[in-house]
């Protein structure tokens, strides 16, 4: 506006008329809110959703759903690769496979939730940074996923005893060869492709919290579950005549950790990773474990069950695990680990609520009161639970169609039980993925190199126990997945 004079105090000073006094005093304030949030971890009080909803589906859905394609193609392998002679002689590589396959929530997801951070901080941006942070996370997730893998095969050797009592030295070293085998080069190729997602999501201006960890998701299982019967089947195939090649295998992975590990803690962007990164990684193998326990199980009881496990666990973790990366980049965004972080509630400007009143925190509770609440994030979250239900009965349609050889459908009921089931365990994980970021930000750590292990591996729990609870209400009401004409 043009800027009037007039005498004040024997000189002239410059006068405003009030609606640009109006507009230089909300700048103000913005300004100042945009400071004091910065020094206290409150949002700014004007704060705006930065994504609706009908761009969050167009984002996040079809990544999903070729994510649950890659799911269905690991399940229908495991249909097959379980009437391996490996795997019908060494029993405790089924209770292996929840773990491994988990280990794209143990590594995989959260690197996508640390890169897609970076990238939407600005870090990506600057080609000496990006190198720094591509070769440290390449380094700390190749020697979380040798160290894990070992473990996981330990770990699936206890539990068969535990449970039958039967204990194999040979298969002990069989399986520790093939785990950490799989482990390794499914964790080399995925994190490489995830930091060539992230970069393209970034320069096509796209969000990669969306994209990156369903993506991770589909390939992941898929890769992991070749990879793993390939090595396992080879070593099996060779252990009478070349016995010496699994424990070299073990070997030469031994002498890579730790060059991978003193690599990755003397970069600043991940020596954090490689110290504090640990106890989440390996308690989620362990959490992971007991999911293969029941799948194991389960499987001797329904021969059409485990075609369905990765899809029903894979997908839950992986709508679970958008959530999580987007909270986790809204934290790092607004706030510091250790500070809780506000922001205005998205009707407080509509309702005048009181000033007192009209902060809310970034992330809703853990409740189901929470879930239905006015947040963004529990908005987002009401968006992902609803895409279980296509999801879910495109996964459940085409396995069935493929088990069947391509003759039959599968039934109303079985589709019922099975979207049912996905709900629950989408909705648990959310919920809890919304209590574990909370926490672990209130108490200083960072949920990015956290959060998403124990989310994804708590989904594979759950996801199992819904799936064998669905099965055994199927059987109770004398139903069946799919029925062919002429064949019991």
């Amino acid at each position: 506006p043009s800027l009037k004079f007039m005498a004040v105090g024997g000189a002239h000073r410059p006068f405003l008329p009030a609606e640009a006094v109006a507009e230089c005093y909300v700048a103000l304030r913005e300004d100042v809110e945009a400071c004091a949030a910065h020094n206290t971890g409150k949002l700014p009080t004007h704060h705006e959703s930065g994504q609706d909803f009908a761009s969050l589906v167009q984002e996040t859905f079809p990544p999903f759903l070729v994510a649950g394609l890659g799911m269905v193609g690991a399940g229908i392998l495991l249909g097959h690769v379980k009437h391996l002679a490996v795997f019908q002689e060494v029993g405790e590589l089924l209770i292996l496979v929840p773990p491994l396959l988990g280990l794209k929530g143990n590594l995989e997801m959260t690197l996508a939730s640390r890169l897609s951070t970076h990238a939407n901080l600005g870090h990506l941006d600057s080609k000496d940074v990006f190198f720094d942070i591509a070769v440290g996370n390449l380094a700390a997730v190749q020697c979380q996923a040798i160290i894990v893998g070992f473990l996981a095969a330990v770990v699936a050797c206890a539990l068969n005893l535990f449970t039958t009592g039967d204990m194999n030295l040979s298969h002990l070293s069989l399986m520790a060869a093939s785990s950490v085998g799989a482990a390794s080069w499914a964790s080399l190729l995925l994190a490489l492709i995830m930091i060539g997602i992230i970069v393209f999501s970034r320069r096509m201006g796209v969000d990669p919290d969306n994209i990156a960890s369903p993506i991770a998701g589909m390939l992941g299982d898929l890769v992991t579950l070749s990879i793993l019967s390939t090595i396992s089947f080879f070593l099996y195939s060779t252990q009478e005549d070349y016995w010496w090649l699994q424990f070299a295998v073990l070997g030469g992975y031994a002498l890579v950790a730790p060059l991978c590990c003193m690599i990755a803690s003397r970069i600043e962007y991940t020596a954090e990773v490689v110290k504090e990164g640990w106890v989440p990684v390996i308690a989620a193998m362990l959490i992971s474990s007991a999911g293969g326990t029941i799948l194991k199980h389960a499987d001797k009881v329904f021969r059409n069950l485990a075609p369905f496990a990765p899809v029903m666990n894979g997908a839950g973790g992986n709508l679970a695990a958008v959530q999580t990366s987007r909270i986790c980049t809204d934290l790092h965004l607004n706030g510091e680990p250790g500070h809780a972080v506000l922001r205005r509630k998205l009707l407080a400007v509509e309702k005048h609520v009181p000033e007192e009143e009209e902060l809310e925190p970034l992330t809703p509770p853990a409740t189901l009161t929470g879930l239905m609440s006015s947040n963004e994030h529990a908005g987002v979250a009401r968006v992902l639970i609803c895409l279980t239900i296509p999801g879910s009965l495109i996964f459940a349609s085409l396995i069935v169609r493929v088990q069947s050889g391509g003759v039959a459908f599968p039934k109303p009921c079985f589709l019922a039980l099975f979207i049912g089931a996905a709900l629950v365990q989408v909705a648990f994980l959310i919920l809890f993925a919304h209590g574990i970021v909370n926490r672990l930000w209130l108490n200083g750590s960072n949920p990015d190199n956290s959060a998403i292990p124990y989310v994804t591996s708590l989904g594979d729990v759950v996801g199992t126990t819904c799936l064998t609870g669905a099965f055994c209400l199927l059987a109770w009401l004398g139903g069946a997945p799919f029925t062919i004409e002429g064949m019991p």
